[in-house]
């Protein structure tokens, strides 16, 4: 619900007004003045393309939350393929979004946000199966007796 109402604001305004706070430009010039400029790339990422990242983060969390409901489902195949569904379920909410922003005064449907979409929610599940990976390696879930 959060996405939709989103997207159904003409008016959201500019992402990048998050970096423009004192403390993360003391943070920017200690690195540039440190000589780590590397670490501050996905800040440039983030600058140059505030939109999509901001589609990212949002999906990723759809994605999280979607793979959450898909894995406690009462149905086996849905519990047994949550990542497949998540992504399929994220991805086609995505196009539906993209399809209602076309229709918002001041927005339009575009496929970079709706890829910038898909990867979120993409990302959210290969960190979850990459954390799910390590856990059975380091045994996070010991078996109860």
């Amino acid at each position: 619900m959060f996405i939709f109402y989103l997207s159904s604001r003409s008016d959201l305004g500019d992402p990048r007004a998050i970096l423009d706070v004192n403390i993360l430009r003391s943070i920017v010039h200690y690195f540039e003045g440190a000589d780590m400029e590397f670490l501050l790339y996905p800040l440039v990422i983030f600058y140059q393309y505030p939109d999509k990242v901001a589609h990212m983060i949002l999906y990723a969390l759809f994605g999280f939350l979607l793979y959450l409901t898909m894995k406690n489902s009462p149905y086996p195949s849905f519990s047994a393929h949550a990542m497949l569904f998540a992504i399929a379920i994220g991805v086609i909410y995505g196009i539906s979004d993209e399809f209602h922003q076309s229709f918002v005064p001041g927005r339009s449907a575009n496929i970079p946000d709706l890829v910038a979409d898909g990867l979120g929610v993409t990302l959210a599940q290969t960190f979850i199966f990459i954390k799910g990976k390590l856990c059975i390696k380091r045994n996070c879930f010991p078996k109860s007796k």
